[in-house]
């Protein structure tokens, strides 16, 4: 029978991505938790895979897509439970970066979507 056959699981990097492709010769393959707090995974693994050049994801754009991420939570279970439920995604997000267990601490404290976007502005302006 002749059925796509999908990876999954432990592909966090475009390393990762290509070893599943290489080593199990899928058709395709699935990324769940490598893309939490890096959402741009799936575009540096397509440019990985295609041989074209990486990019860097600016803080800008880190900025923007976290803010549009609050937004959204916000908007889906409103603020007070948005905003908690948006710490843990915040960690993934500033995970790796300089000062993450500071700004971690500071984002465990905020409880409105106005205050929290106002500290990340901050934060990813001086990093």
């Amino acid at each position: 029978m002749n059925i796509p056959v999908i990876g999954n699981g432990d592909v966090a990097s475009k390393e990762d991505a290509l070893e599943m492709f290489k080593q199990t010769n899928v058709d395709g393959i699935m990324i769940g938790r490598g893309s939490i707090g890096n959402p741009w995974i799936f575009e540096e693994i397509v440019n990985f895979l295609e041989g074209k050049e990486q990019r860097e994801v600016t803080n800008k754009e880190k900025l923007q897509t976290i803010i549009e991420h609050i937004n959204l939570e916000v908007e889906e279970k409103g603020e007070v439970v948005g905003i908690k439920e948006m710490r843990k995604h915040l960690a993934h997000y500033v995970r790796n970066t300089k000062e993450a267990s500071i700004i971690r601490q500071k984002i465990n404290s905020i409880d409105t979507k106005k205050e929290l976007i106002d500290c990340l502005d901050e934060y990813f302006k001086k990093i």
